[in-house]
């Protein structure tokens, strides 16, 4: 039966270590104001005014923090509060006149399955007290056996425990995203290596045939477009093969702001702008911006994505606004990411778009979604390489949306303060030809034997071609040669870096330099910490191979 008063008296130690155990803690005082400035937004479902005044008292009683609460007397006027509005915590008595015992209990929860529930009640019984825990109440508290100071104690716990849980959620599912990036780049680097040997004569004999042709030869505009169109294909095999991140990303000292500044310079901005042209960019670059240690590729590529989909968000035109500002964290941020202490660059680029709906932002940084018309707009790639960019720099990822009114990235890029290295000069190919030095290849695949042979020859070394770390053992026990180029993955047989480490048994300081369809990996940099030179990325470029191999030669 319920009573019709709170009586203000402490429980007894017995009823005080039952509750205690109920939840698993001893409570300690804690202030309520240190979770938030704001009101903490109660929920009291009570249908007598009496017992709701007293819990009003009580609240104001206890003197920690301020409080926002609103009165139900009903169990149907209560949820539809909690459907209307959201709230810290709800105090709720078992028998209503729309609803009596376990049943209410069990409403209230599943229509708010996230807020935190402390049942109130007339009735002192431990089996009812165990199972209405059971059902999702954080607290079971008799009336006539609280005060002020338990009624606030249990609040607090029930409010910092939820908080708990919300963030132990938010951990996994930001654990869950990265595995799930991980699995996709491994699938996707492995792809990529089978597409780059394919790529290698679409990419590397177009350069070839066109020394031999006349500057007015009818063939040259046909293998000009082969040449692009290969070179636009070995652009996506690169987008899966920094999705892969097998390695870590070539590091240089590069300037935010002159990245953005010449990408909005560039051809593909130009292109954006014609196909929108009611889309306007603004920038707020801040003047002083301190650099980043990381690739100026990778960094420009993400600009890119981040204004593309930006433009794409906004079918009837709007605005894009790109600011960049240094940033000290002086303490955890949470977020799309969980951001460290530490010196930031931060990039933000904002729109006015359509946004991005609850269910769609958990997998916008997935491989090939993409809300886009596939073969026109994109492949599906470009936010996963933000992802895989942000996460190669050591940086974070920061993203809000309002559906119909716009969406923010803002990307934490940790800063350096080294200065940028002055750009080297181009070289011609006068420069890295050839001067019958002898070049051995490596490679286990006949085509890429082939191109690189092709490719050496004509620039004028003496080249020769084995298809095994094995077999070029047995070249070198007989023959000397001023080059080894070798490919890391051989399968059948010995890699890369275990053909490396045996050709110096025999030939001690044989220079050598690595080729490989993946990106940089630790056994690559073991080979160079062996005295390899150069790693060339496949497919094979005439002036990319000419110049890593005339400069290992100079050394």
């Amino acid at each position: 039966m319920k009573q019709s008063k709170i009586k203000p008296s402490f429980f007894s130690n017995h009823k005080q270590q039952a509750t205690d155990s109920r939840q698993g803690v001893i409570f300690r005082s804690i202030d309520m104001k240190d979770m938030s400035d704001k009101p903490v937004k109660v929920l009291l479902v009570e249908d007598n005014p009496g017992d709701a005044r007293l819990i009003r008292e009580f609240l104001f009683e206890a003197n920690r923090a301020s409080f926002e609460i609103k009165v139900a007397q009903k169990l149907s006027d209560g949820l539809e509060a909690l459907s209307a509005s959201t709230f810290d915590v709800v105090l709720l008595d078992l028998s209503l006149p729309d609803s009596t015992g376990l049943e209410t209990l069990i409403m209230t929860h599943a229509n708010a399955p996230q807020v935190p529930i402390i049942v109130l009640t007339g009735l002192d019984n431990d089996m009812l007290a165990v199972e209405a825990v059971r059902r999702g109440a954080q607290d079971y508290l008799v009336k006539g056996q609280i005060n002020a100071e338990l009624l606030y104690r249990a609040m607090r716990y029930s409010i910092e425990r939820k908080q708990a849980e919300e963030e132990r959620q938010k951990l996994q599912a930001q654990l869950q995203r990265a595995q799930k990036m991980e699995t996709m780049g491994t699938l996707a680097g492995g792809v990529a290596h089978d597409l780059n040997n394919v790529l290698s004569g679409i990419v590397a004999y177009p350069d070839l045939l066109l020394m031999q042709l006349p500057e007015d030869s009818p063939l040259r505009a046909p293998i000009l477009a082969i040449r692009d169109s290969g070179i636009k294909a070995a652009t996506i095999v690169r987008d899966l093969l920094d999705l892969a991140r097998r390695g870590v990303v070539a590091t240089e000292v590069v300037s935010l702001n002159g990245i953005i500044s010449q990408y909005l310079k560039s051809p593909e901005h130009e292109k954006i702008n014609l196909h929108h042209p009611g889309v306007e960019v603004e920038t707020d670059l801040e003047a002083d911006l301190l650099n980043i240690s990381g690739s100026s590729v990778h960094l420009s590529k993400t600009v890119m994505n981040l204004v593309s989909n930006a433009v794409e968000a906004m079918t009837d035109g709007g605005k894009v606004f790109i600011s960049t500002e240094n940033r000290y964290v002086d303490r955890p941020i949470s977020g799309y990411d969980r951001v460290k202490e530490g010196d930031y660059i931060i990039l933000t680029v904002s729109d006015t778009g359509i946004g991005i709906s609850a269910e769609d932002m958990g997998k916008i940084f997935e491989p090939f979604y993409t809300k886009k018309k596939m073969g026109r707009s994109g492949t599906g790639l470009g936010m996963a390489v933000v992802w895989g960019t942000v996460k190669d720099h050591n940086g974070y990822i920061d993203v809000r949306s309002t559906e119909g009114k716009g969406t923010t990235f803002t990307l934490f890029f940790p800063a350096t303060r080294q200065e940028i290295s002055k750009d080297k000069d181009q070289l011609s190919i006068e420069e890295y030809m050839g001067n019958g030095e002898s070049i051995l290849v490596v490679d286990d695949l006949k085509q890429q034997q082939e191109m690189a042979y092709t490719i050496l020859t004509t620039l004028g070394y003496e080249a020769d071609t084995v298809s095994s770390g094995e077999e070029a053992l047995e070249y070198l026990k007989e023959h000397t040669v001023d080059l080894v180029i070798l490919d890391m993955i051989m399968d059948p047989g010995i890699d890369g870096l275990d053909t490396y480490r045996k050709i110096l048994e025999v030939h001690p300081g044989q220079k050598a330099i690595i080729a490989s369809g993946f990106s940089e990996t630790d056994r690559v940099k073991e080979s160079q910490k062996l005295g390899a030179g150069a790693y060339v990325k496949k497919p094979y470029l005439l002036e990319n191979i000419g110049m890593a191999v005339r400069a290992e030669l100079e050394k």
